[in-house]
């Protein structure tokens, strides 16, 4: 039997500097629950290509999705950061709206070259 994963968004937080922490638990039937944020630091908030709250949410989900489908939740950090990288490339994916949160990344993406412990 295939474990089922469910990923629930439980809110944000402000950070120091303006950064801001998206929450988020990861539930799955054999595995206990897994808790682990995503620091969004202050200088993605401002300027042309700023990011919105709601969109961090949906690219912090796909991100954290895409960690999850390559290898084990235990091998998610509890603290991840996201980059100007990752919001560049969340961006380039052809035919993907900017607010979906269910959406998979582009093939042959390389999101977890951007994960970052504290």
């Amino acid at each position: 039997m295939k474990d089922k994963r469910n990923i629930r968004y439980l809110g944000f937080r402000s950070g120091a500097d303006g950064a801001r922490f998206f929450d988020f638990s990861v539930s799955e039937t054999e595995s206990p629950n897994l808790l682990t944020s995503f620091e969004i630091p202050a200088h993605l908030f401002s300027g042309d290509g700023r990011i919105r709250l709601q969109e961090g949410v949906g690219i912090c989900y796909a991100k954290l999705k895409h960690l999850l489908e390559c290898g084990p939740s235990a091998d998610v950090p509890s603290t991840l950061c996201l980059t100007a990288s990752d919001l560049a490339q969340y961006r380039e994916v052809p035919g993907r709206p900017v607010k979906s949160r269910n959406a998979a990344p582009a093939p042959g993406s390389q999101w977890d070259e951007h994960r970052h412990e504290h």
